[in-house]
């Protein structure tokens, strides 16, 4: 039955990527070049890949990009859909996670093109992007953005509630004071977004708080060496525990979406701490150009009581990469695009327009700016796993749903809720 079910949904599925974009195609000394992106279609980041494109085209004569908008709510079923019928595309953007490694075999393995500028990119973000998680081999990918989580937090409010805006809070005692102090001078301490099926906030709050119990240890939650059921994950849950018990979070929290009700909330002044991202979105350039960069601050996570790694970054090596279709018939001018977007010129492009860190050293950064300074200085030598990237893509759902029934509806106990996770979690690995 089931079988069937997904048979007929992938039929469906395979017609509307039939009209869901062109291919590449050649005619004459013209190569068409077919790209698919669920960033396009938005205003800061589309700007800045039509820039980009421009400039490719401009330097390779005879080259003309089709650059296609998809939607990112079906766009791995789309994927899945496309290469099944082997339909025309050229390049992917797409997550270095779970949802693209399960279309892998349908990826040009970069190895053998990328010999002379491998070493240009990041080790965890090369090893984000391969199927082996080996920085060294098995590319698939090409790190378009590294990406990470941490905290923010805003300094005008600090000053306002008699606290020291240059000293983030270092321990669990530091970071509940900092609250408390926040909400005495009526701001809300913490800005979460829970609202429309996807508790982001709680979600980003437990990476943070997570690296710092278990630092690189996190790894296990991929093949169930780390589990739901371990000391660490069960303190890390009482703690944001006590902060909605002590009335910390905003209580609109349950109804608003991290994206972007809840980031338009703090950048327009109205919390003390957010836990953000620390490229492509709600992050360090988002936050400074809207209320001052003189005004944020940023550390890595609260840290949890008896942490043995307080320094800990969450570090995911690369948020997006760039794929090549291993059945196109451009291979060689698509790697050379992928290569362009995440490096040199075209990856500054896309760095200065959106805040991107795209993790190649033939790109500057800007050491004036000194949140930015902070942020890769800890990505780069504190930096630990995020274990949402690690576990089932299959379960997240499901885990949203009894966060929600645990910290916001309060609907089942802290046991029950654990009890459910690790179930999930075990009948997904």
């Amino acid at each position: 039955m089931k079988k069937s079910v997904f048979l007929a949904v992938l039929a469906i599925v395979i017609g509307a990527a039939l009209f869901a974009g062109g291919g590449s195609q050649k005619k004459g000394d013209q190569v068409t070049l077919t790209v698919w992106d669920f960033k396009y279609s938005e205003e800061i980041t589309g700007k800045a890949f039509r820039e980009m494109d421009e400039l490719f085209i401009a330097e390779n004569p005879g080259v003309v990009i089709n650059h296609v908008a998809q939607p990112e709510s079906n766009f791995y079923q789309l994927l899945m859909s496309t290469f099944v019928a082997k339909n025309n595309v050229d390049v992917i953007i797409a997550h270095a996670d779970n949802r693209t490694w399960n279309l892998a075999g349908s990826l040009e393995v970069l190895d053998p093109y990328i010999t002379g500028e491998i070493g240009q990119y990041s080790a965890p973000a090369l090893k984000a992007v391969s199927t082996s998680q080996d920085a060294a081999r098995d590319i698939r990918m090409l790190p378009l953005t590294a990406q990470g989580l941490g905290f923010y937090y805003n300094k005008a409010l600090f000053t306002k509630a008699g606290l020291n805006p240059n000293t983030p809070p270092s321990s669990w005692g530091d970071f509940l004071a900092a609250c408390e102090a926040l909400k005495r001078a009526n701001i809300d301490p913490i800005i979460l977004g829970n609202g429309g099926g996807a508790t982001f906030g709680i979600d980003f709050t437990y990476r943070a708080i997570l690296g710092t119990l278990y630092g690189n240890r996190l790894e296990g939650f991929r093949n169930g060496a780390a589990n739901f059921t371990d000391p660490e994950f069960r303190q890390a849950t009482q703690m944001i525990r006590e902060l909605y018990d002590k009335g910390y979070i905003n209580a609109e929290n349950a109804s608003i979406s991290y994206f972007s009700d809840a980031i338009d909330a703090f950048k327009t002044g109205k919390g003390g701490f957010f836990p953000g991202l620390c490229s492509d979105i709600a992050h360090w350039k988002d936050f400074g150009e809207a209320l001052g960069y003189e005004n944020i601050g940023y550390f890595s996570a609260p840290v949890a009581q008896g942490a043995p790694f307080p320094n800990a970054q969450v570090n995911q090596g690369a948020g997006l990469g760039m794929a090549v279709v291993n059945y196109g018939k451009n291979k060689d001018i698509a790697v050379k695009y992928i290569k362009f977007y995440t490096s040199g010129r075209g990856g500054q492009i896309l760095m200065n327009a959106s805040g991107a860190i795209v993790p190649n050293s033939t790109i500057p950064v800007d050491s004036n700016n000194q949140i930015l300074a902070s942020i890769m200085d800890k990505m780069n030598k504190n930096g630990v796993p995020d274990y949402m990237t690690l576990i089932p893509g299959g379960m997240v759902n499901d885990f949203y749903n009894f966060q929600y029934l645990y910290f916001i509806s309060k609907e089942i106990s802290l046991d029950d809720y654990i009890k459910n996770v690790q179930e999930l979690y075990r009948n997904s690995l």
